[in-house]
C-alpha cells in the first residue's frame, strides 16, 4: 500500500507526555521540527531526553494530543516511517565477530532505499576499517558505525542520541562537518548532547528539558541572551540558571 507524505514539518509533537508508575518523565510536551535544521535537546542526566527519543521512533508507548513525522501519524504508520527515520542510539548490541562493511550491507537491505555504503564509509573515514571485526573497534570507531547504521537507509530524519559522547576532538569535529553536510541535503537531524559547545556551534535551535518540560526553546545564541549571566554570556551559563547548580544525590 502507498502512503503519501505530506509536504509540511518533518516533526510536530504536541502534549507528548510518559509516565513509569508514579513519576511522569515527560509532562505535556511539544515541539516543532523544521526541514533542514539540526535541532539540539539538552538536560540533566536522567531528565527524559532518550526516553522522549525512544517514544518518537516507537520504543516507548506514550500518550499525546498528537505525534506526526513527515506529516503522518506516527502511531498509524509506524512502519512505513521507520524506513523514513535513521536512529543512532547510545548503545547497540552489535554482532560482534561481524565486520564494519558485513554490517553495514546487512542494515542496508532491511531499506527499501539505500545509500552508497563506500560513501558512507568515506565519509566518516572507515574504509580502513571496513574489514574489521565489530569487538576490535575503538570507542570512536564504533560511534562512527553506529552514525553509519542510522544512515544507509537514506534518511529524511536522523535521530542520534548523544552522538559525539566521549570521542576526541578529531573525531567530534568529522561527525560535525558531515552532519553540516546532511544538513545541507536537507536531512532534519535531532541530537541529545551534553556538550555545551557542540549545541552552540551545531544546532540551529536548541531545547532544555527540565522537570518533564522544556524550559526553553530557541536559538543558541538567543538563550544565551536570555539566560546566562551577564558576566558569563556562554551557553553552560544559561544552562545551569535555567536547570539548577545543584548535585542529586544517585544522578550527578
Amino acid at each position: 500500500m502507498s502512503v503519501l507524505v505530506m509536504e509540511k514539518e518533518p516533526l510536530i509533537v504536541e502534549g507528548l507526555s510518559k509516565s513509569y508508575g508514579e513519576s511522569k518523565v515527560l509532562n505535556e510536551i511539544s515541539l516543532t521540527l523544521n526541514q533542514g535544521e539540526i535541532f539540539g535537546v539538552l538536560g540533566r542526566n536522567g531528565v527524559g531526553k532518550t526516553t522522549f527519543l525512544e517514544s518518537l521512533i516507537g520504543l516507548r508507548s506514550f500518550e499525546a494530543k498528537r505525534v506526526e513525522i513527515l506529516g503522518l501519524d506516527a502511531n498509524d504508520h509506524r512502519k512505513f516511517l521507520t524506513n523514513k527515520i535513521g536512529v543512532q542510539p547510545q548503545e547497540a548490541a552489535l554482532m560482534q565477530r561481524q565486520k564494519v562493511r558485513e554490517i553495514m550491507e546487512l542494515f542496508a537491505s532491511f531499506y527499501e532505499e539505500k545509500t552508497d555504503i563506500n560513501g558512507i564509509l568515506d565519509d566518516y573515514d572507515m574504509q580502513g576499517i571496513s574489514n574489521k571485526y565489530v569487538k576490535d573497534l575503538s570507542v570512536g570507531q564504533r560511534q562512527r558505525l553506529l552514525i553509519a547504521l542510522a544512515l544507509v537507509g537514506n534518511p529524511s530524519i536522523l535521530i542520534l542520541d548523544e552522538p559525539t559522547a566521549g570521542l576526541d576532538p578529531q573525531v567530534r569535529l568529522l561527525i560535525w562537518d558531515n552532519l553540516e553536510k546532511l544538513k545541507k541535503q536537507g536531512k532534519t537531524i535531532l541530537i541529545t548532547t551534553h556538550y555545551m559547545e557542540e549545541a552552540s556551534q551545531l544546532c540551529d535551535r536548541i531545547a532544555i528539558l527540565h522537570d518533564g518540560r522544556f524550559v526553553v526553546c530557541d536559538t543558541p545564541k538567543k538563550v544565551i541572551q536570555k539566560h546566562a549571566t551577564p558576566i558569563k554570556q556562554t551557553l553552560e551559563s544559561a544552562f545551569i540558571n535555567l536547570t539548577g547548580s545543584d548535585l542529586r544525590r544517585g544522578v550527578d
